[in-house]
């Protein structure tokens, strides 16, 4: 860039930073092809006392002279604060770098560049961020960068080209009060030529492990490299060191906040001893020694060194006063040498950044997610893989996966994976895509209906540590198997989740405590009241059902034709739906339902609880029951309260499963007008009612059929002959299943002439 340019722009600098009322002086110090350098005399706010000696308490200076520094691509960038080589370093919030250079300041939270381009005017841009670096100033000379009461700050270690990847909570189980080390496994990356050293672009990744190791001489086995010049990966080890303790036994305290300046070997052993982590950092730098002798090369290996320096109190956002400072060292085996350190103690080191492992734990705070119980997975489609994936990502523990289907080519429109689909189960795929999120799921490939049938594969499937199991099978099949569970048997609370309609509507199913209502009668109480007419349309227009699909020569797949856009929207949305749910689980049923608006994006969702059925057992029928929605037992309750005087009567409508050795009730339809009421006696009417029953049937989407009548009796008596041949008059004219409910002031009772064939 021509330097007039660069002068314009940094005396345009200089012009909005005087604006400042801190501001004493600003002027143009330097200007050249790649920066320009401002410097500004900047007025610190201190306690009267300290500004009459023209100093803090700390070192910081009543008006400290700072230079910002303006890089060619300025105002496209954020200047960069320099303060005197001499600047007191001892405070949080510095930027990691040599002892040798100035110490640049962090001056917010976020990215200083963001927060630079935050405003439009390049001129109130550069205002904030002098006002950044004046509160950084008055909070350093008061003492201020630090709060106790929030936690110790830890040295700042971003941005850096190292970073290594650590499980803290184990580590942190392992260091005691009394000192000492642990060396483990880690892998590695390196970028950056072989020649390249530390500092001087060398990139370094480490993912450290659990195995400790000890180094035995001669035993370079535990370090692999492989890859090409300029990318290396391959095996290496971390060594976790944490302070000795003082010789009154005491554990060592490291209460000085020292910033980050190590760039050598030198500077190493003297932060180490600083912290007390001398004498294990010595041991290590021996075993390392001892690893390779007589063994050479020439290519380098870095080694991660973890000082696990001990604080006055807890770290921000922590419990433990722990703090893991991470260093990245090199060694070169080379024929001949004196040492594994070619540089001896100018050897360059790097601070690395320490990330924590992949843990529902920190997936769960970043995601700012609420803490549910752990989630069995029944089936691992493009549904259930999108869900998984969504849950395990917000910290859901997912004991088990469970899907006998393989993954093929096909799937990979719609699946949360994609490739790999060889030989490979969708619950084997998907369990591998969920490890690096520190989670091992087992894994069950068996038929599910088959499993459910025994008490081995209930246990499998549904773990006793799983809360919830979401079935994602869209498996009418599965959905009966898990119906037809014992209660006692069945620990985790069911739920099942599917799509319809081409994907533009989605259906979350939670069933209620105690097995009560199932998923079989929540599906039924869905088709029967599905509530808008759009989710009627999306439910049972054959429009929007399943199609073929050619999937090669001969080969076809009955699926729903959607875009993986439209499936991932909705299943985020039911995922979402189903933690709100498992947060504040409901008392009764649920049913979530979700809608498209006719081809705009977004879906309407509704939530509608379903109280417990009433079960009854069906008399002539062994093994059957009857069970009844509440709001089918109000409205019975309600029709026999309107005629007290006399027998009164309807229809029931639903289902009937011989798999379940079920008759469910999901809705009513009055008594014909020809309908006879007496005191003993009540006669079903004629007119109207097969029409009734058929248009019915229709709005239902086919679901629901004729099961039975009812009629009330006046006083505490069950079934009477009268009704007894009722039932078998009804059996012999009614296709079955002919149940007839009597209903009592005070219980109800069920019967039916036949037998249902099971």
């Amino acid at each position: 860039m021509p330097g007039g340019l660069m002068r314009d722009r940094a005396e345009a600098f200089a012009a909005a930073a005087a604006r400042h009322p801190q501001v004493r002086g600003a002027r143009v110090a330097a200007v050249g092809d790649g920066h320009a350098d401002v410097e500004l005399d900047v007025a610190v706010e201190m306690p009267l006392h300290m500004k009459a000696d023209g100093v803090s308490e700390n070192g910081i200076r009543a008006v400290e002279t700072v230079t910002a520094r303006l890089a060619s691509s300025y105002p496209w960038s954020s200047p960069t604060f320099l303060l005197r080589l001499d600047f007191p370093r001892g405070f949080p919030h510095l930027e990691p770098g040599s002892a040798e250079i100035p110490p640049r300041p962090c001056l917010v939270d976020a990215d200083q560049r963001e927060h630079f381009f935050q405003f439009e005017s390049i001129e109130l841009g550069v205002f904030h961020l002098v006002h950044q670096l004046a509160l950084w100033l008055q909070h350093a000379a008061e003492g201020a960068l630090i709060d106790p009461e929030q936690g110790w700050e830890p040295t700042l270690r971003r941005n850096l080209s190292q970073i290594a990847v650590i499980d803290a909570p184990r580590v942190l189980e392992q260091v005691t009060r009394s000192g000492g080390h642990r060396v483990v496994r880690a892998r590695f990356g390196r970028e950056g030529p072989g020649t390249a050293t530390l500092g001087s672009g060398v990139y370094c990744f480490f993912d450290v492990g659990d195995e400790a190791v000890p180094l035995k001489r001669g035993d370079a086995a535990l370090f692999e490299i492989g890859g090409s010049e300029g990318s290396s990966i391959g095996q290496t080890v971390c060594c976790f060191i944490w302070p000795d303790k003082l010789a009154t036994g005491a554990p060592f305290v490291a209460e000085t906040y020292l910033p980050e300046t190590v760039a050598t070997l030198g500077a190493l052993r003297d932060r180490a001893q600083a912290l007390n982590c001398g004498r294990a950092l010595e041991v290590f730098f021996g075993g390392l020694e001892r690893c390779f002798e007589g063994l050479g090369g020439n290519a380098p290996m870095p080694i991660l060194v973890v000082l696990c320096a001990r604080r006055p109190f807890h770290l921000i956002g922590s419990a433990s006063d722990i703090e893991f400072l991470a260093y990245v060292v090199e060694i070169r085996p080379r024929p001949k040498r004196t040492s594994l350190f070619a540089g001896g103690a100018d050897e360059p080191v790097s601070p690395a950044m320490q990330i924590d492992q992949p843990s529902p734990a920190l997936l769960r705070s970043v995601s700012d997610a609420p803490e549910i119980g752990p989630v069995a997975m029944l089936g691992c489609g493009s549904v259930g893989s999108k869900m998984a994936m969504h849950l395990a990502r917000c910290g859901v523990t997912l004991p088990v996966l469970c899907d006998d289907k393989r993954l093929l080519p096909h799937n990979l429109a719609r699946h949360a994976l994609s490739g790999g689909f060889v030989e490979r189960m969708k619950a084997v795929a998907l369990a591998a895509e969920i490890l690096p999120l520190g989670q091992k799921p087992r894994v069950q490939l068996d038929d599910l209906v088959r499993s459910l049938s025994t008490i081995e594969g209930r246990r499998s499937a549904l773990p006793r540590q799983a809360e919830f199991a979401l079935n994602a099978t869209a498996s009418l099949a599965v959905r009966e198997a898990l119906s037809a569970l014992p209660p006692p048997e069945v620990k985790p609370r069911l739920a099942e989740a599917a799509l319809f309609g081409l994907g533009q509507g989605g259906m979350l199913l939670i069933e209620g405590p105690g097995h009560n209502p199932t998923l079989s009668d929540l599906a039924g109480e869905l088709y029967a009241h599905c509530g808008s007419e759009q989710v009627r349309r999306l439910l049972f227009d054959p429009k929007f059902g399943l199609a073929e699909v050619q999937i090669g020569q001969g080969c076809s797949s009955r699926t729903m034709p959607m875009t993986d856009m439209r499936l991932s929207a909705m299943t985020a949305e039911l995922t979402e739906a189903f933690v709100d749910a498992a947060k504040s689980p409901p008392t009764g049923g649920l049913i979530v339902v979700g809608a498209g608006r006719n081809g705009a994006r977004g879906a309407d969702w509704t939530s509608r609880p379903v109280p417990p059925f009433e079960v009854v057992s069906i008399e002539g029928a062994e093994g059957w029951t009857l069970r009844l929605s509440s709001p089918v037992l109000e409205e019975i309750r309600a029709e026999a309260a309107r005629h007290p005087e006399v027998e009164t009567g309807g229809v029931l409508l639903g289902a009937c499963n011989a798999r379940l050795r079920a008759v469910t009730v999901h809705a009513l339809l009055p008594a014909p007008e020809d309908s006879i009421r007496s005191r003993d006696r009540f006669v079903l009417g004629a007119r109207g009612l097969r029409k009734a029953i058929a248009d019915r049937h229709r709005s239902s989407g086919q679901t629901l059929i004729d099961v039975g009548t009812w009629h009330s009796h006046l006083v505490e008596q069950g079934p009477s002959l009268l009704d007894r041949r009722t039932a078998r008059d009804l059996a012999e004219e009614r296709p079955p299943p002919s149940v007839l409910l009597i209903a009592t002031p005070a219980r109800l009772w069920a019967l039916m002439h036949a037998r249902p064939a099971s």
